[in-house]
Order: C-alpha cells, then structure tokens, then sequence
C-alpha cells in the first residue's frame, strides 16, 4: 500500500508530492521514497534529502542528481536501520532543468516534507520496563529517562497521540481503554468517589431488599450491545496506537465483577443469567444432574435460577453448590470478558501485549488467576495473598508488573523481592513529582530511586528475567472452588446471626479477615524460610495431572476443603506412587460446587479423625497431635494438626522457632532440602532469608533476599512496622553442593572456586552469586577505533565457550564531553554467547574521542573501547 504523506509549501515555491509505502515503516533495511513531480518532466534533477528526527538527530543529508525522460516520479531509497526515534521528518528539496508540460525550466526549485513513523522493533518482553504514570511536562523527560525511568502512560482519546511522548522517543502503555465496562463499581470520576455505583447498588438493596435489581450489574459483562462497543473501541484504539508498539494494553485499571475485591451477588441481570444457563449444561450435561447436585427441581433450564449469598448464609444442610455454581459462573464471565477485550485488541495490534492493571489479590470480583491466566497477556497487580506467585506459577510467561506508591528503603526491598519473583517491570504512582523537580534536577528520592532503578534496568533485571527459577519438587494447591467454601464459612462464623454483614464489608475487609489467604500466605513464608521454593497448582492443573508432568514430591493442601473427584483421583495417584502430601485442615469434605460430603473423599488417606460438621479455620488444634501420618502405597499422606495459619503472626514476635523447626524436620525426613542449602552457624536453615536459584545454560543464579512481612494495604505504602525485625543485615552461610566458581554479580567481583560462602544479607537490597562447575569465560569485544558522522557503529560482543543459554551485555555510550548518550545505549540480550549492538550515528553528534564501554552481567567483565568519531 502507497501512502499519500503531508506535504508542506516552503517560501512559495512549487511544490512536490512524497510517497512513502506507508506512513509507520519497519526499521529493517532500506525503503524506497518516491518524490511525484504531479507532470511529466524531461531533464536533469537535482534532489537534496534531508531526513531529522524528535531527538534533534541528522540522520541523513545527502545529494542526488538523476537524468529524466518523460517521467512523473524519482525513486530513491532510506535506510531505515538508520532509525534511531519513533518520529522522524523528511525533507526533499528539487532543481528542475529540462522542460515540463511544454514549458522550458532552467534551475526551477520546489519541495516537499513528510513525516513517519519509525515503529521500534518487537523484541517480545525480555527486559525490565519501569513506567511513570502521571504525564510529567515534556521537558522533564529526558530527566526521567536518566533515573532509569524509560516508559510512560497514555489514556487519551481515540483521536489524538501523546506527542509530548513521542517527541522525547518515549514509548508507553496504553491505559484503560474501557473502564466503564470493566470497572463500572470502581473506577475514577471527576468530584465523585470511585465506588458510587457500588454504593448506589448496596443502598438499592437496602431499600428492597427482597428485589434482586440491585444485584444486575450495568453494563452487564454478557450484554450484547456492551461488548460490541467493547470490541470496536478496543480493536480501534490498537490500530491508533499500533504504529508505535506500546509496551501493552490495559483494558481497564482495578477492574472487577463489583468494587475491587468486594463480594456482591453480580450479575443476576438476563444476560448473565442466559450465559450462566448455558455454562451449567456444559458443566451437567442434564437438568437432573443439575437438581440433583443443587437439590432443587427445576422444570427447565429457563427456570434455572441460583442462590443469594443471603440465602446460602442460612443454610443448614451444607449444600452451597447453588450459591457457589453462580460465583463460579461470574468468574468465567469476567474472565471471559477480559478475553473478548484482549482478542480484539490484537486485531488492531497482533503483537501487542494486553492485560489489565490495578490486579486484586485472588478471591472475589472476578479474580480466579487459574482463569485470568488464560484470558490476557500482560498484569499490572498488587502483590497482596501471593498474587505474583500465583500468576507466575500458573503461567511464567506472562509479563507481570508491579505498581510503585512511594521511595523509601522498604519500596526498594519491594521492587527487588517482586523482580525475583517474577515481576518484568514497574508503574510508578506519582502525582506529587517526586523524581524530578522542576528545573530538571533529580530530587532526593529520584537520587535514591534512580540509583537501583538504574542497576535494574542496565541489565540485572534482564539477566533475571531470561534466567527461569529453579523451584523445588513443591506444589501448594490453589483452590478457587475451596476459598468460596471457606469464605462463606468464615463470614457465617463472623457473622453473629446476621446474614447481611457481608454486604456492609468491603474489599480491605476481605484483605484483612480472610484466613483461607492467611494461610496461604503463611505457608509460603514457611517453605520460603526453609530455603526452598514451591510452585502454584491450580484446581484445574491438579485435574490435568501436573503433579506427573512437573515432577513434584511434595503437595500442600492448605485447608483445600472443596475438590473435584479428579483431583481427588490425582492426589490419590500421586501418593501412591511415592509423593507426599501434607494438609492443614482435611481435604475433600465438600466437593468442587460446595456441597457437602457425607465425609470426605480422602478420609482414608488423612484419617484417623472425621472433620467436624462445620470445618472453622480458627478451630483450636494445641491439643491434637502435631501431624498424622498415613502411608498410602509408596507415598504418605499427612494431616497436620498446628495452626499453620498463625505462623505470620508468629515471625512477626520471633515465636516461629517450633513451627519452622518442625516443617524442617518434615521436609528433611522426606528428602527435600535445597541445593544451594543457606545456613545458621548450627546447620539450620534460616528464618527470613529468600533464596531462589534460577537457571541459565549450566550457570546457576543465586539470590539471597531478606525476607519480612510485606504487606499492601489496599493502594497504601508497605506496613513499615511489621518489618522491624528484618532491619538489620543478616549473617548466613551459603553451602554449595560442590566446588564451584562463584562470582558476585552485583559487585562485578569473581570469588573464586568454592564449596561455601560467608555472607551478610543486607536488609533492603539482594546478594546475587552466578555460580558455575567451570570458570565462566573471557569476554571478547570488537569495536571499529573510528566512525564517521551518519555511519553505523557495530559492536561485537561474546563469551566463548559459553556455559550460558542467555547472555546479558549492557553497552555504554559516551560522547567527547563524557555524557551517557541513552539513546545509543542499552542491553543486548543474546543466545548463543555473543551479539552485537548497533550505534546509528547522526551527522551532528559531536566529532572527537568517544568510549564504549561493554558490562558482562554474568561474569562482572567490563571492557572499554575508544571511537575516534571523525
């Protein structure tokens, strides 16, 4: 496709027309230009191109003379490799001598301009991207990029482009696109509370609280009109913004079935109930199996209608599937949704990344991540019950971001612990300008901010993110269907005879009341404390058989009430074959819609006692035994009896110690110890110390990370105080399996062959070891000593033989004045050993002696190399 580019007069003279083959062009090779006289013309033409870019480049001036016959066109080409910022602006200024429509012409001069867009290339998502939200002036941008801040946000209309972007060669996120879809009960609105439908809708009820009206959801989630609204703006927005490939898409931010993580009867509107309806005949395949679970007797599926949360509260035969069916139902629905946004969204952007942002911990408004997972491509989430665990563990390959609020020494621990655990980047919450001041200048915090910032983005973050962890032979089960049983049986327990509390409770309730993620998050404090680290395993992978396919020899079954008799089969299998699965709570007494089993599944495995007729997460267990154990085949199956739940609370007063102790002991007995073991001085693994060992080729990388109580409070800072033990460095051996060559990442320091390390975890930042059975290679680089203005600069870089998968090799790019030209540096992120970095050099960069300097973030080599630019 030829397309007709602006035109602009110069000083009255005639004017020309460019064509260009499109007005965003791939930066692959050269493309061919044509300048259209409009008549036919015979004679000598003299061309003068002149191609500049946002960043103030020279990229191109040259020349060009042809000789015509009879023609209306002169082709002539750019190389696009050239290409160095988003917007770029062409220039061709014409002399004519010959003759033109029967006219003679001696020297007659005219010009054209045009502008493109030169699309940035698509790498997929294999490095560190930190993200400012609040639209800084576009001055002050440059001074951002300098503290590693290299990504902005962009929620404008559909109509208009975020030039003060693009004309720093910033690219973004595209924010929001349809909020009032996805986020109608929490979403921003001028002079107004964000939850005002939400809080229409409870006082809706409040005043008829036997209509239902108040529990239909505007705009339904399967309302036909909304979501080919939906589609179109979605799919329109992608094609607006396609030419300048946005890192990703977020549909909306804090988007949910009601307001966040709030629990609400959402969507009882007919739309949703026909979509429930025909979600139930896939699941039942008939009416009788359905009335027969549910313990109804509709006539029809027409006349299918599921249960209140009100009347499941009062409910005394333990059958919930009614109730828990609808919320299962709502969860596709959402899901669902999500995925209609993010397909069409690739229609206009087939690259293009597309999430959501402002993520809620897993439970209520939609958030089942083993749906989510499988919905959308890239999450912005608060890391609040595991939630970055549980997504990185159901699918790593998803880009996973964290949102920053404040600056301090904990906010630096936080942005470390959530990149080691998977996080690809960071959106910075800013709206008071606390990076830049005005003049230009990095304030304190953007000093302090920019300094680990930096270090990240200039490739440790990289190296991390290509290097897949290690984790243990460990599954910890997640269960959507158990956390609805286990919700309703809380807030029945806390209820104190009023079915309707619920209602008047929000989502900060449910982050600081729900037990089921208590104990959760305990239980992966407490592997974490062992040294290990475990993997989430979704209700629908246990039912797929992932425990076989992965491998696993440990299965934790945290208070995993409601199961499927497929996974009751899997765990069945696999501790018969030698596996061994420890449970807090009996598993199985309901089965996966919340019904009640007459006992449980499992009864067998983890007797010998019957759970009690009502199973309460604050049962008192310092009288039963501390664990039961039953071999089952080849395997065992163990039942504990110590409230796992409280061994937060407990690190928090330092009175772990018995707790901890006897998972070690557990573990041990069972042959699961780390490999890379980090130790006290009496040989046990030590309480608040993160490891994670992450694989790259036959090199091993080795984090050690302080390990406190991090908790976000809603859209507030860490609580600070929870973290007062762990503010002192920590001092711990790290043993090695054998003698190997350690290096220290961080430090660029190589420490030689060792069988162990003492070391001193700082409080606030990481210890990164590359460990490898053979010393990692000499780094090679080649660099021309001399360049002209306007050439390309390739620089070679690699390691050889090479025990690595991914190589990191940050390039720095210093002019004659010693100034960081950003612009020109970067990561090169390779397979193989080596690669190279190119440096499209502009006519008017500064002529003199330049460096080169190339960083090996595995080994810590550094070479420099000195370009002569003539």
């Amino acid at each position: 496709m030829t397309l007709l580019c602006s035109c602009v007069a110069v000083a009255d003279a005639p004017t020309g027309t460019l064509r260009l083959p499109a007005s965003t062009l791939d930066r692959s090779g050269p493309v061919t230009v044509v300048y259209d006289l409009g008549e036919r013309f015979s004679g000598h033409a003299t061309l003068r191109l002149r191609w500049t870019d946002s960043l103030g480049r020279r990229v191109a001036d040259r020349t060009l003379s042809a000789e015509l016959t009879d023609a209306t066109r002169i082709p002539f080409d750019i190389d696009m490799t050239h290409a160095l910022a988003m917007k770029n602006h062409l220039r061709v200024d014409v002399s004519l001598s010959g003759r033109r429509g029967g006219v003679r012409l001696e020297g007659e001069r005219e010009s054209a301009e045009a502008d493109f867009v030169a699309r940035p290339p698509f790498t997929g998502w294999k490095d560190y991207i930190i993200m400012m939200w609040h639209p800084y002036p576009a001055d002050l941008l440059p001074a951002l990029k300098r503290l590693g801040i290299n990504a902005g946000q962009y929620s404008g209309r559909l109509e208009a482009a975020p030039d003060f972007l693009i004309d720093n060669n910033v690219r973004w996120y595209s924010e929001s696109l349809v909020p009032r879809f996805y986020a109608e009960y929490h979403r921003w609105r001028r002079n107004q509370p964000k939850d005002l439908s939400f809080t229409r809708a409870k006082q809706e009820y409040q005043e008829n609280p036997d209509s239902l009206d108040a529990f239909k959801r505007h705009p339904g989630l399967e309302d036909p009109v909304w979501r080919q609204r939906v589609h179109d703006r979605s799919r329109a927005m992608a094609k607006r913004n396609a030419p300048y490939r946005p890192y990703f898409y977020s549909l909306s931010d804090e988007p949910g079935i009601a307001e966040l993580a709030a629990q609400w009867d959402f969507d009882f509107s007919e739309s949703s109930l026909a979509g429930m309806r025909s979600w139930l005949r896939s699941q039942y395949h008939s009416l009788a199996a359905l009335n027969a679970e549910w313990g109804m007797d509709f006539p029809s599926w027409d006349r299918v209608m599921p249960m209140t949360t009100r009347q499941a509260m009062t409910k005394q035969d333990h059958n919930f599937a009614a109730w828990a069916d609808f919320k299962a139902w709502m969860d596709v629905s959402f899901a669902g949704a999500l995925k209609m946004g993010a397909d069409a969204v690739r229609e206009g952007d087939p690259d293009a990344f597309v999430g959501f942002g402002g993520s809620q911990m897993p439970g209520w408004g939609g958030y089942d991540y083993a749906r989510l997972t499988k919905a959308v491509t890239a999450i912005e989430i608060y890391d609040i019950g595991r939630s970055v665990d549980i997504v990185h563990s159901l699918d790593p390959s998803i880009p996973i971001l964290g949102t920053g609020f404040s600056s301090g020494r904990w906010e630096k621990h936080r942005v470390w612990h959530e990149l080691l655990h998977g996080n690809r980047g960071l959106i910075l919450w800013d709206p008071d300008r606390r990076y830049v001041q005005p003049d230009g200048q990095p304030t304190k915090a953007g000093l302090r901010s920019g300094r680990y910032y930096n270090e990240i983005r200039d490739g440790t973050g990289a190296l991390i993110i290509n290097s897949p962890v290690v984790n243990d032979p460990i599954a910890v089960h997640y269960s959507q269907p158990s956390l609805r049983t286990q919700w309703l049986l809380e807030r029945r327990a806390d209820s104190d005879g009023d079915d309707t509390a619920w209602m008047r409770r929000g989502a900060k309730y449910e982050r600081t009341h729900n037990l089921f993620m208590r104990l959760r998050e305990s239980w992966a404090n407490l592997i974490e404390d062992q040294g290990l680290q475990h993997r989430f395993v979704s209700y629908q992978q246990l039912e797929q058989g992932e425990l076989r396919k992965r491998g696993y020899r440990v299965l934790i079954l945290p208070q995993s009430s409601s199961l499927s008799p497929a996974e009751a089969t899997a765990i069945r299998d696999f501790v018969t074959a030698g596996g061994v699965a420890i449970a807090s709570g009996m598993p199985g007494t309901y089965d996966e819609h919340s019904r009640k089993r007459a006992t449980s599944v499992l009864k067998d495995m983890f007797g010998p006692k019957p759970a009690p007729a009502e199973p309460s997460p604050t049962t008192d267990t310092q009288n039963q035994p501390a664990m039961h154990v039953r071999r089952i085949g080849q395997g065992k199956a163990i039942l504990l009896g110590m409230d796992i739940a409280s061994y937060l609370q407990r690190r928090l007063t330092g009175d772990e110690a018995a707790m901890h102790r006897t998972i070690e002991q557990l573990l041990r007995a069972n042959d699961i110890r780390p490999r890379f073991a980090v130790e006290d001085d009496n040989g046990h693994a030590v309480v608040g110390i993160d490891t994670h060992v992450l694989a790259n080729g036959r090199v091993r990388i080795i984090s050690l990370q302080s390990n406190p109580q991090l908790r976000v409070d809603e859209l507030g800072p860490p609580d600070f105080q929870s973290n007062k033990r762990f503010e002192t460095p920590i001092r711990v051996r790290l043993r090695l399996p054998t003698s190997m060559y350690v290096y220290d990442i961080r430090a660029r320091t190589e420490l030689g062959r060792r069988n162990d390390l003492a070391l001193t975890v700082d409080p606030y930042e990481p210890t990164l070891l590359a460990v490898s059975d053979t010393p990692l290679p000499g780094m090679q680089v080649t660099a021309p000593a001399r360049a002209r203005r306007g050439s390309i600069v390739e620089v070679g870089m690699r390691t050889a033989p090479t025990q690595a998968d991914v190589n990191v090799f940050h390039v720095t790019v210093r002019n004659p004045q010693g100034e960081r030209m950003l612009a020109y540096s970067g990561n090169v992120i390779v397979r193989a050993g080596g690669g190279r970095k190119r440096i499209p050099l502009a006519l008017n960069d500064p002529t003199g002696t330049w460096r080169v300097t190339v960083h090996d973030l595995l080994s810590g080599q550094t070479v420099t190399r000195r370009l002569d630019v003539e």
